[in-house]
């Protein structure tokens, strides 16, 4: 049996933007609009940025000290429209036009964390917010009327718990805007 402060053990972590609770109000009332199925947990709502994966104690140690002097600049980020993707059958939530600071954001984590060992995906990032997996029903592909605008002030370290209910997501840490 292994202890919690054991090197060995590990924890299923990941980078994201973590809305506000009027952020995730205004979020869980579209995704409560478009999949009345297969919803994320309103308390899941988030934006990976980057997917650490099964991390242990040591590899966490080395990637908080690589982002230690992180500093996040301002943006607003306005999610304005659904999105679908077939294959796993995904519905999400995203931007017309995601700020350039974003992904200079991202970038910037891939090279602070390529120096601890860590391989980033080779997909290419695109902001989104999952609301529904297996989603079977339409989507409209019009802006939507009322976007949600989410002034992003920081970002936060996430675990990925297992519940009976499926997973559930804990913030270990912040990192806060410049």
């Amino acid at each position: 049996m292994s202890s919690p402060c054991d090197p060995k053990k590990q924890q299923r972590l990941f980078l994201a933007l973590w809305p506000g609770e009027n952020e995730r109000r205004q979020i869980a009332k579209l995704a409560a609009q478009a999949a009345d199925r297969r919803r994320v947990c309103d308390a899941n709502l988030h934006l990976t940025l980057v997917f650490l994966g099964a991390t242990t104690s040591d590899q966490l140690a080395t990637y908080e000290a690589a982002l230690a002097d992180l500093s996040i600049p301002a943006m607003e980020l306005v999610l304005n429209r659904y999105g679908y993707w077939p294959q796993p059958r995904i519905l999400w939530l995203g931007s017309s036009c995601t700020p350039p600071e974003l992904y200079g954001l991202v970038a910037g984590l891939h090279r602070r964390l390529r120096g601890c060992g860590f391989v980033p995906e080779r997909r290419a990032f695109q902001a989104h917010i999952t609301l529904a997996r297996r989603f079977t029903g339409s989507v409209s592909t019009q802006l939507l009327e009322k976007p949600v605008r989410w002034p992003i002030s920081d970002i936060a370290l996430i675990a990925s718990l297992p519940s009976p209910e499926g997973s559930r997501y804990e913030v270990l840490r912040r990192w806060p805007g410049g």
